[in-house]
């Protein structure tokens, strides 16, 4: 799950009191969704589905069998969770797009984008020949309204994603968004220029998240200017209308979704497939049960059912996915069978937050003491997921895994894979604490098997370093509101990323944008890391204005972000206002009948399924 969704820019400017309100995002769930291996060259042959060879003519076609959960809205600007994102995925496009999830964009919609030398102003020339599930032609024109809903309309919740995040110019009143006031214009039917605010360094990145999705100008009249061809309502459950590879066919709320192949799709000969039917299932055993009796083409094994000795990885790539099998299974109808499997380090953080003025340094340290990550990956995760010492994702981390890996060998100061009672005790002791004053720590750990069996383990070790913790069961719109109002004192979240970049994460880090008092529920974390009165909150905090100040899409500037999200990610370190845990991967398990691309670390939700194919077309 994720804290508030965040801008890059407001929060630097919330130091002087002009943070807009942040809107609470999605959950990531519990950590069931992650994969590992154990190695093995597979048996003869290697991987031969890898990489997924092109169909021949008579294995295109049958429909694509998932499972999903609760869908509350297809228009692309409301939507805020996974399992509207991947139906949204396969209807809409953006300008660019993450490549079977990759985190390098490449062009969707656009033909040709160029920057101006001072990084502000983009130019954006627009693909021939695409149409709308109407029928209808796409024009710049679309992407004005597209986006001007992004912005002004009061169905967006996504709004400082354009205003912010990006940073499109535009105009406020009184600290609101003017409608109509947004820098992008169509300089003709085929191009649009989109002026910035100021250089972003993740443009493009930005420009792939499904927010950005374009519609047929007019569609819906939620914005001024325009009345609609149709009700928002109607747009976001019964005709989604975009460019994408497939098109909807129908949503029964709570029982399953539809979709089927667009036949003047513009990219020719795709999708492959003939449409995606997506039953709706919450329950983990449901789920299982369902897809091992083969009522589903992709399995869903949660953890309480996953057995790391049935993976038998064959292949590992250079970005660090693990490719191979899984098996055998061990009930319903596919019993006895093996699997096809893809693990992806997927650019997701789980972490213990410690509010400043309410849980002391040395508590905090003394958390950090005992807590035994590898320890929590093989009793917690079974070794699903990898030990988180920072915040940044290795993925993603200033010099990638192995400047992260050296990094924490080198200088993490609580022990690496193992539990230090006597350091939490010293500690506590030095700052005088002892049998006769303890202290009282409360621990809301999002209600999930996995983070409440964390909490509880944190608890039982820290009862020997003279902390009392109670743990208690909390949902995540809970510690929003608890955490809005200031009432948290230690709590379990995590965050993924909105794009591929350290200051996505960083930003709930930075002393200043956690101070609940001021921000209130536009704060980042509800740390109050600012009022911490260290030398370590003092350094992240310049390290973060130094990131700011740095934001052009430059060699030089991205080394001076890179030098200060590592300053950051030690200050952390040294304070412990965010206990990082784990980063998640991603698994998937699917029957050999089924070719799909692996996924890469911005998650399967941002995969398009225009070239997965069925062997013999799905019959």
């Amino acid at each position: 799950m994720t804290e508030n969704d965040l801008s890059r820019r407001s929060f630097l400017k919330a130091t002087g009191g002009a943070a807009a309100a942040a809107t609470v995002a999605g959950c990531t769930g519990d950590g069931d969704d992650g994969g590992d291996g154990d190695g093995g060259d597979g048996g003869s042959g290697g991987v031969e589905w890898y990489p997924v060879p092109e169909p021949s003519e008579g294995d295109t076609g049958g429909t694509l069998q998932l499972i999903n959960s609760t869908i509350t809205t297809f228009d692309p600007i409301q939507n805020t969770d996974t399992a509207g994102g991947v139906v949204i995925r396969q209807l809409f496009e953006g300008l660019t797009k993450y490549p079977n999830g990759e985190p390098k964009t490449e062009n969707s919609l656009a033909s040709d984008i160029s920057v101006s030398e001072d990084f502000t102003t983009y130019t954006v020339t627009l693909k021939d020949g695409v149409t709308y599930h109407d029928g209808s032609e796409l024009t710049a024109s679309d992407v004005v309204y597209s986006w001007e809903r992004l912005a002004q309309s009061e169905n967006s919740n996504r709004q400082y994603f354009i205003l912010d995040s990006l940073g499109v110019a535009h105009e406020t009143q009184d600290g609101s968004y003017v409608p109509g006031s947004i820098e992008v214009e169509a300089t003709s039917d085929s191009e649009l220029t989109i002026q910035l605010s100021e250089p972003f360094h993740s443009s493009l990145e930005m420009l792939a998240y499904s927010s950005f999705a374009v519609i047929p100008e007019g569609a819906v009249g939620d914005i001024e200017g325009y009345e609609g061809e149709m009700s928002q309502s109607e747009f976001a459950t019964s005709n989604p209308i975009g460019t994408g590879p497939f098109q909807f066919v129908e949503w029964t709320e709570g029982d399953h979704a539809e979709i089927e192949a667009y036949g003047d799709y513009h990219v020719d000969g795709r999708p492959y497939l003939d449409g995606i039917y997506w039953a709706i299932i919450e329950e983990d055993q449901a789920s299982y049960t369902y897809s091992t009796n083969k009522n589903s083409d992709f399995l869903i094994i949660p953890t309480s059912k996953y057995d790391k000795g049935q993976v038998t990885v064959q292949q590992e790539t250079d970005d660090g996915k693990k490719l191979g099998k899984y098996g055998p299974l061990g009930s319903g109808e596919a019993s006895g069978e093996e699997v096809r499997y893809s693990q992806s380090p997927t650019l997701l953080t789980y972490y213990i937050a410690f509010n400043a003025k309410q849980a002391p340094k040395p508590v905090r340290q003394a958390a950090a003491y005992v807590l035994n990550r590898e320890e929590v990956n093989q009793s917690v995760f079974k070794e699903r997921f990898q030990p988180g010492y920072n915040l940044t994702p290795p993925g993603i981390y200033p010099g990638g895994a192995s400047a992260y890996n050296s990094d924490v060998e080198e200088n993490y100061p609580y022990g690496i894979g193992e539990t230090r009672i006597d350091d939490a005790k010293q500690v506590m002791e030095d700052a005088g604490y002892g049998e006769d004053d303890r202290f009282d720590l409360t621990i809301n750990a999002y209600n999930s098997g996995a983070f409440q069996q964390l909490a509880q383990g944190l608890r039982d070790k820290l009862s020997s370093a003279y902390i009392d913790v109670t743990v208690e069961p909390t949902d995540f719109s809970t510690i929003i509101e608890k955490g809005n109002n200031g009432n948290l004192q230690c709590y379990t979240l995590g965050w993924i990323a909105d794009w591929p970049a350290p200051d996505n994460f960083l930003q709930l880090m930075a002393p200043a944008l956690t101070d609940v008092d001021e921000l209130g529920s536009a704060a980042t974390t509800y740390t109050d890391w600012d009022d911490a009165d260290t030398q370590a909150s003092e350094d992240a905090q310049a390290a973060w204005e130094k990131i700011q100040t740095n934001q052009a899409p430059t060699d030089e500037a991205q080394q001076a972000r890179d030098e200060a999200a590592v300053t950051m990610e030690q200050a952390n370190w040294e304070d412990v206002i965010l206990l990082n845990v784990i980063h998640a991967s991603d698994e998937r398990f699917w029957y050999p009948n089924t070719n799909v691309q692996p996924f890469g670390s911005m998650g399967p939700s941002r995969q398009m399924h225009d070239t997965t194919w069925m062997d013999g077309g799905g019959n």
